[in-house]
């Protein structure tokens, strides 16, 4: 059982990351990248990741980084930490997180 939860914006984020991962570098790009991210989910379960906060306007937003994606999660009053977003360090992080946070 995962020590963390994924928000459905963030399963469509990973759904995301998978298909462009295998069209534009296939199978094997998919398994690492994926196993990444999941490992970086479970660092954040255990509170073993590196973490820091994302802006003085949502203290409570917590960020970490695999590769060349941002975590973005909530752990304040939640049994598990809960997953909010995995998104690309070239996407429009701030315009997410508002639609996500809003």
């Amino acid at each position: 059982m995962p020590s963390y939860k994924l928000s459905r914006d963030a399963q469509q984020d990973l759904r995301q990351v998978t298909s462009y991962t295998l069209t534009k570098w296939g199978e094997d790009a998919v398994h690492k990248y994926t196993s990444g991210l999941q490992d970086t989910f479970e660092a954040i379960g255990s509170g073993t990741v590196k973490k820091r906060t994302f802006s003085k306007t949502f203290p409570e937003l917590l960020v970490t980084k695999y590769r060349f994606h941002y975590v973005f999660y909530l752990v304040e009053g939640l049994e598990k930490p809960g997953i909010i977003g995995v998104i690309h360090e070239r996407r429009d992080i701030t315009g997410r997180l508002n639609e996500r946070l809003g």
